[in-house]
């Protein structure tokens, strides 16, 4: 599923960390099934992103450009949690540290976008 973007900067930084934690559980992630168990999560958020305001008066702004980073990144850190054991435990940690610090600069970034019109 393609997220829907408010304009360019926003597309650049949500693809940019989507194609990040998508390389990283496809190399960290051996099995198959857990990695499509993943992808169908991805998709719920993806889901609830692109159809964010739909039925409701007014979606907020703000809230709608973190949806993407703040879901991904709680759900990324929570699915590596549970993959770990102790074959894996020091590899994990260091992807999940990685990605949890990617996550913070692509909010930070996001907050920065400014609207044109309000």
């Amino acid at each position: 599923m393609k997220p829907v973007y408010i304009n360019h900067h926003h597309e650049v930084l949500i693809e940019t960390y989507l194609n990040t934690v998508y390389d990283t559980i496809q190399s960290v992630v051996r099995e198959k099934d857990k990695r499509d168990d993943f992808m169908d999560v991805v998709d719920v958020i993806l889901e609830y992103h692109n159809n964010y305001g739909n039925d409701r008066d007014a979606g907020n702004y703000r809230d709608f450009l973190m949806i993407i980073p703040l879901n991904i990144s709680m759900m990324v850190t929570g699915f590596l949690a549970g993959y770990e054991d102790s074959s894996n435990a020091s590899m994990i940690r260091v992807h999940r540290e990685l990605l949890g610090q990617f996550a913070l600069r692509v909010i930070e970034d996001i907050s920065k976008i400014e609207t044109v019109d309000d």
